[in-house]
């Protein structure tokens, strides 16, 4: 299996709706994997393909892609993240330093000296002076470079509608209701111009498929709500990963979250949290996560010994889709929203065989629903260990 980034630009205005029904509908600000693997077996059904064909099967049944989210991504080549939910920043002026606001912090470490009764040095005040508002969390997407962090974020447009009197002809009484899409342009922050929106993701999979899925994606793809009314319409491009992100080390990382929690600390630590290896697993997709009798749960059970749960922040998220060919919406799940962290500790050593297994979830994903883009995970993000406001 290989590593691809599949890239859609927008040739019109994408609306994916958080709610079925609502008189205010409000779109997603990136695309789903389910929506674009719908998408494209729409496409092949369109083209005359059938879903007892060797294409259908291998894309959608037998071994299926497991489809990625597209995040925003600022140009074409780049690449976007989601924060973590341990991201805060100012309320007033929320966001990175390099973009003239007032910074960006991580949590993680504060929460689990908490959790551990350690008193910290912690404050819940903008690092600005002259500011001293509250810090609160923040959410959304970044480009993943911590040297040079960057927001990421897309125009939404607003649409208004009346109702039409089927009698008359004319604005129905009583009828308004409002829609939201993604833009197919978004506003540069370097210059003020306005650009073509771009959104990309990652796919893992073989040779055969690959040249499958390329020769599907040619020509317009349509995804969405609102298609009969111009909207939902992109183009696909998919090309390896030649710039690949290397797995991260993960004793480096274990090493500098230690040394982050002996700086912040007033106490000293106690000494069974000094030993081990700590990583964090964030979340990059909401993720269906079930125990043995298949209820809901919030655990993550990594298939490796000496593997200890130490910490988890979490938001629950209901899990909704749309089955086209049965003409009816999905049954509901519960699930964690993307941007969960839990944070993990390994007293083996066995230090290679942890980073096979990580690295094969990473690849494969967790939980439930898998090829609809769920359960995307990332192994030690940088924020995590980040000593300063960024």
């Amino acid at each position: 299996m290989k590593r691809y980034q599949i890239r859609a630009k927008l040739m019109s205005p994408l609306a994916i709706r958080q709610n079925r029904q609502s008189d205010m509908s409000f779109s997603l600000p990136y695309l789903p994997g389910a929506s674009l693997r719908g998408a494209l077996a729409a496409k092949h059904i369109r083209d005359g393909g059938n879903p007892d064909d060797n294409v259908f099967k291998s894309l959608f049944i037998n071994h299926s892609v497991n489809f990625g989210n597209l995040l925003p991504v600022d140009s074409e080549a780049g690449n976007s993240k989601v924060l973590p939910l341990t991201s805060a920043s100012c309320k007033r002026v929320p966001g990175f330093r390099q973009e003239g606001k007032h910074g960006v912090s991580d949590t993680l470490i504060y929460k689990f000296a908490q959790r551990n009764q350690i008193r910290t040095n912690n404050e819940t005040f903008c690092p600005v002076v002259e500011c001293r508002n509250d810090v609160k969390a923040f959410s959304g997407f970044w480009n993943g470079d911590i040297d040079s962090p960057k927001e990421i974020q897309t125009s939404i447009l607003f649409q208004r509608h009346t109702g039409i009197d089927r009698t008359t002809g004319t604005i129905a009484s009583s009828i308004f209701f409002i829609t939201q899409a993604m833009a197919d342009f978004r506003k540069a922050s370097e210059t003020g111009k306005y650009i073509q929106q771009w959104l990309s993701g990652s796919i893992y999979i073989d040779d055969e498929q690959f040249e499958m899925l390329n020769s599907l994606a040619r020509g317009p793809v349509f995804v969405g709500a609102f298609r009969t009314r111009g909207q939902g319409e992109i183009e696909l491009s998919i090309e390896p990963d030649e710039a690949e992100t290397p797995f991260p080390d993960i004793v480096a990382w274990g090493s500098k979250f230690k040394g982050k929690l002996k700086d912040i600390v007033h106490d000293k630590i106690p000494e069974d949290l000094s030993v081990g290896l700590y990583f964090s697993v964030t979340l990059e997709s909401d993720t269906i996560l079930v125990d043995q009798f298949l209820r809901p749960s919030s655990e993550i059970n990594l298939p490796f010994d000496n593997i200890q749960p130490v910490l988890k922040i979490t938001k629950p998220q209901i899990i909704r889709g749309w089955q086209a060919a049965w003409g009816l919406p999905k049954p509901d799940d519960i699930g964690l929203s993307m941007g969960s962290v839990f944070l993990f500790k390994y007293i083996g050593s066995d230090v290679d065989g942890l980073k096979q297994v990580l690295s094969t979830i990473v690849m494969k994903g967790i939980g439930l629903r898998r090829e609809e883009g769920f359960g995307r995970i990332s192994v030690c993000d940088p924020l995590h260990i980040q000593e300063e406001v960024v």
